[in-house]
This record gives C-alpha cells, structure tokens and sequence, in this order.
C-alpha cells in the first residue's frame, strides 16, 4: 500500500488574503488573527517581513470591525513605500510570522521598498487607467 509520505503529521495552512492597504492600520480576516494567536480579547504581535527580509514587529487588534494590524504598521508601510490604493497580499507562514506582497494602482506586482519606474507610470496615465 503506497503511504501518502506525511505519516499522519498536520499539514501547515497556507492562507493568503488579499486587502486594501491603509496607512493608519490594514483590517485581517478574524481567521488570520486568531491563527497567529490574537483572540477577540486581546491582542498579539506578529513579525511582517519587508524588503530585504527586514523584521517588523506589528500589533494585531481588535475593534468594533474585527482585527487589524495597528502599531508597528504604519512605519512598515512607510518604509516599503506603499501607497493609498494598492492590495496587498498577506501571507501567514506559521508561527506569527507574516508575509506581504504588493500590487499597485495598475494592479502590477511591486516589490516592496523601491520607488515606481516613472516609465511605468507615464505609460498606464497615458492609457487612462482608472481603479
């Protein structure tokens, strides 16, 4: 009988979200909160990982709306240099750990914390794309 490999081990979730970005704080599914350890009566740190695999310490809360990522946010966002408009794609990777990906206003994949090629930019303006 052919055994499947992973002898009855749990197999790790892989949850990816897709939110639109906010300066001030960046709202998560409840799921994802409760799953890096944030209960609705309290709140957990996560670490988000940023360009060049710098490690941010981020709050997760809760509010009236459900969970979001709160302090430490802000100065993560402003350091990746992202933007009103965008989505991010947030991963978590187990253990408190978070991953984001960033798409733009044109819905191009940006890597975190370098600036936009103007070339790119002129080009979607002059095409009158509108999000």
């Amino acid at each position: 009988m052919a055994s499947s490999g992973n002898h009855g081990a749990a197999k790790a979730k892989d949850l990816r979200v897709l939110v639109p970005f906010t300066c001030d704080s960046l709202r998560l599914p409840d799921k994802v909160a409760e799953e890096v350890g944030a209960g609705l009566d309290g709140s957990a740190e996560v670490l988000v990982v940023g360009p060049r695999n710098k490690v941010w310490r981020v709050e997760v809360g809760w509010d009236g709306d459900g969970a979001f990522l709160g302090r430490g946010w802000p100065e993560f966002a402003d350091v990746c240099g992202v933007e009103g408009g965008w989505f991010l794609v947030v991963r978590h990777r187990g253990r408190g750990l978070l991953t984001v990906k960033a798409f733009d206003r044109s819905c191009c994949l940006r890597e975190l914390g370098t600036p936009p090629q103007q070339d790119v930019i002129n080009h979607h303006l002059s095409i009158g794309l509108i999000f």
